[in-house]
């Protein structure tokens, strides 16, 4: 039996599932934890998520006792597995711009430090770094600048400063908010404020956690899929390391399987009325076995202008967009059901699974029974 602890200073239900899932089919024995080790503990290995060093340093044995994070940097007795932040930029302002957004915000304590192999461990500086290649910029607001990571700010001086980066935000708005754990004070301040959500500014919430989103005063986009497999990424490390192989220093990537909308989003930013038309029919119907020309007959005008309206607002053709929705749904059902490839493929809008199967190996690089077992190997 391996004597494993689990060291969460934000406890993810899913992430921890997947870990005790492991744990149970390899004979560990977990014991979890808080920010507050038992000291003295000693055993196998450590999973913790943003514990530092000197935290960590309280276990027996800490330089020789393997142990994977989410933060600290690779290296020794250390390894990571980390969100590939800028995939995840990517995904989030595709989605956004594909709505027509051109204005960006973002809120957070402070700017998280790091990088690794390139990657910003921060997703807000990967977000601003994604929207510079669209000449796109990020309105950020910290409430903390100096925090360390083991503070919380007050209470009151955050709604503050929410309330004065909120008044001064351009709308309409795409709002990132990196952190499951600030969502309600962001719905808290915008209800004082009395700004519309999402006609004024359209939220987007970085959490796998679908009761705090779905459960919100207002129904939250989320981004979906990364936790279950850091969870399962990071306990096949610390296996690995417990076993004594010899594993590589470079961190592990993780990334989000999609992202699923919520009323939060359900807006369009485009400044044509045909145009905008056209998108509500697709948001609504993709799903369904339609096509482009429906699109634009809904819409009253011809294939070839919804083409030029497509091109000029969103910089992509309406198949393109049609064929994202249905992607970023195909990896979610893919990513977080068992349903068989027929039944996917009748809730997305393809005739069969084989038309399904062919569209997603052209757009991901693998079948769809691939891209299911590389997101559940164990």
């Amino acid at each position: 039996m391996k004597n494993v602890l689990c060291a969460m200073w934000q406890p993810q239900a899913s992430l921890l599932e997947e870990i005790y899932d492991f744990g149970s089919s390899h004979n560990w024995q977990i014991e979890l934890c808080g920010r507050r080790l038992p000291p003295g503990w000693s055993g196998n290995g450590i999973i913790t998520d943003y514990l530092q060093p000197n935290e960590l340093r309280l276990i027996r044995n800490f330089e020789k006792t393997p142990i994977v994070s989410r933060e600290l940097p690779p290296g020794g007795n250390i390894r990571t597995v980390a969100c590939d932040t800028a995939l995840m930029a990517n995904l989030i302002v595709d989605y956004f711009r594909s709505k027509g957004f051109r204005h960006f915000a973002a809120v957070d304590a402070r700017e998280w430090s790091g990088v690794f192999d390139g990657r910003w461990l921060d997703p807000v500086v990967a977000l601003r770094e994604e929207l510079q290649r669209y000449d796109l910029t990020l309105e950020v607001c910290y409430w903390n600048p100096e925090q360390r990571s083991e503070e919380l700010t007050d209470y009151g001086l955050i709604m503050k400063k929410l309330s004065r980066f909120f008044r001064g935000l351009p709308k309409p708005v795409a709002l990132f908010v990196p952190n499951g754990m600030y969502l309600a004070v962001v719905y808290r301040v915008l209800h004082a404020l009395k700004i519309k959500v999402p006609e004024e500014i359209a939220v987007l919430c970085n959490t796998d956690n679908a009761m705090i989103t779905e459960k919100a005063s207002i129904p939250t986009t989320r981004i979906n899929g990364e936790l279950r497999e850091v969870g399962r990424k990071m306990a096949e490390l610390l296996h690995r390391m417990m076993n004594r192989e010899v594993v590589s220093e470079r961190a592990v990537y993780v990334t989000a399987s999609a992202i699923v909308s919520q009323r939060s989003t359900d807006v369009l930013a485009v400044p044509d009325v045909k145009l905008a038309t056209a998108v509500s029919f697709l948001l609504r119907n993709y799903m369904n076995f339609i096509s482009v020309e429906d699109a634009a007959r809904a819409a009253g005008i011809s294939p070839s202008m919804l083409n030029r309206l497509f091109r000029k607002h969103l910089d992509k053709t309406p198949v393109a967009f049609l064929q994202e929705l249905r992607l970023n749904r195909i990896r979610d059902l893919l990513d977080g059901t068992e349903l068989p490839l027929p039944e996917i493929a009748r809730q997305t809008g393809y005739g069969s699974s084989m038309s399904l199967s062919l569209a997603f190996k052209r757009a991901e690089g693998m079948t769809p029974g691939a891209y299911r077992l590389s997101r559940r190997k164990r």
